[in-house]
């Protein structure tokens, strides 16, 4: 822990040796990180001015204080409330791994997310989150996920862009992977409901975004989100209901309708909520973000071109392939380095934890910064180029790479996702090579994962047809 300074009576601020020392406690005094002045009643302007500042660039506006504070800085919130934003690798892996116990998800930013997921994996904490995580951890082990390649082969084979047409790759890699996380999860064709199930994702998306005005002010976007979940939730209980009428199957909606004891109808829709939207944003965003890096970086995608070609001969990929495809691996994780997902993790302390070597308090948030540690140049020489080599031979801290987080609570499905972004590749990257349409300026638009602001408009072209098509079929 940080050594603290003398015990004085003086209840002022002070700034000694880089840190911040506030609020005399039984004779002694609270060591915090650098950070900007205390919220305060009668600075309330100037509170309202920095919320508007993170809503309008909150890339901007945090690697700003990174920039100004260090690797970690610590927000006075007022009324007790304390807030901790980290981008150094070690105090992300003593909140994730080493004191992971001593955190919660609930009573923080994950709060955000409950009116849409509810108390499915990704936000509920305890005995429950366990339960759930043992229950569905068996359609997630490495060799039940290696049943689903096929079926995430034989999905990309019916993708069939137009030479030389226009297409949004954001949005034709949403429905590519909400196919695949329906058809290998749920064991359901999501062909008819594509368009349905697309808008109302979207609306809950934009319904979790921040808002100045209170929570129970009926805005435009707040309506859209009940309709969205009005919609999504008909849809789940159709899903759920045809399924028992024509009898379980091996899949996870089966799994998770077999319980024993039985699951509650809340709970059963939280979960498949969940694995909709979590199930399919992060693959769908880091394969859009990968094909904007490559055509930007002509010669790292003659590489992968070269790969593919050499070790598929045209023919789809398979799980056996993989360790032969290594620059396609490397490729993918790079994209995820620069364009992580999930771009930052909230906890909540629920006890008094010694983090990165300060005393944090319970109830103190824990904002760790995933996209600003991929970004660290004290961590990642030259961190803004895009440069696969660094995962050949990585030199870097464990924890300096988290792009599916870390520890206990690391995302269920990362190895799933892992197998579909390599696959998926390694398949188009075969038949396509991508340009940016002329014009389109590219920026980033963090919702509940990072997606690209108005889309990814590319031209696609064919390099090559598949010589030998996938006999597999959906």
């Amino acid at each position: 822990m940080q050594s603290r300074p003398p015990i004085t009576e003086n209840r002022h601020t002070l700034h000694l040796t880089g840190c911040t020392y506030r609020d005399v406690i039984s004779g002694d005094m609270i060591a915090y990180p650098p950070g900007p002045r205390p919220h305060r009643k009668r600075s309330i302007l100037r509170t309202i001015w920095s919320t508007r500042r993170l809503i309008a660039d909150p890339f901007g506006f945090v690697g700003s204080r990174f920039d100004q504070y260090g690797d970690t800085y610590h927000v006075d919130e007022g009324g007790g409330s304390h807030l901790y934003v980290t981008r150094d690798p070690d105090f992300i892996r003593d909140v994730l791994v080493t004191c992971t116990s001593a955190f919660k998800k609930q009573g923080g930013a994950n709060d955000r997310l409950r009116p849409v997921l509810g108390n499915g994996l990704v936000t509920s904490d305890g005995e429950l989150w366990k339960r759930q995580r043992k229950l569905m951890q068996p359609a997630f082990h490495r060799k039940t996920i290696a049943t689903y390649a096929e079926h995430i082969t034989a999905h990309a084979d019916r993708v069939d862009w137009p030479d030389g047409g226009q297409i949004d790759v954001d949005s034709e890699m949403m429905s590519l992977t909400l196919k695949i996380v329906c058809k290998t999860l749920f064991d359901h064709d999501v062909e008819t409901d594509t368009d349905e199930v697309a808008a109302a994702m979207e609306a809950l998306r934009m319904g979790v975004q921040p808002e100045l005005l209170p929570a129970w002010v009926p805005t435009p976007r707040r309506r859209r989100m009940g309709r969205a979940m009005a919609g999504l939730d008909r849809i789940i209980d159709e899903l759920v209901a045809r399924r028992k009428q024509e009898g379980l199957r091996s899949d996870l909606l089966s799994l998770l309708l077999d319980v024993e004891g039985g699951m509650s109808h809340q709970q059963l829709r939280d979960e498949l909520v969940t694995l909709f939207l979590a199930g399919h944003e992060t693959t769908s965003h880091a394969m859009t973000w990968t094909w904007y890096l490559l055509s930007q970086h002509p010669e790292v995608e003659e590489r992968l071109h070269a790969e593919v070609d050499r070790v598929l001969g045209g023919r789809a990929p398979t799980v056996a392939d993989l360790p032969d495809l290594p620059w396609t691996d490397a490729v993918i994780h790079e994209s995820m380095r620069i364009y992580p997902p999930v771009y930052a993790v909230a906890r909540v302390a629920s006890e008094p934890v010694e983090v990165g070597g300060w005393q944090l308090e319970a109830g103190a948030q824990v904002l760790c910064w995933i996209y600003h540690c991929h970004h660290n140049p004290k961590v990642f020489e030259e961190p803004e180029a895009f440069r696969p080599e660094r995962f050949q031979a990585p030199t870097f801290p464990k924890h300096a790479y988290i792009p599916f987080g870390s520890g206990a609570r690391m995302c269920i499905g990362a190895g799933f996702a892992a197998l579909e972004l390599r696959l998926l590749l390694a398949n188009l990257s075969q038949r396509y090579t991508m340009s940016l349409v002329n014009g389109h300026r590219v920026s980033l638009h963090p919702r509940v994962t990072l997606s690209p602001r108005n889309g990814m408009p590319m031209i696609a072209r064919y390099r090559a047809p598949r010589t030998v098509k996938n006999p597999t079929s959906i």
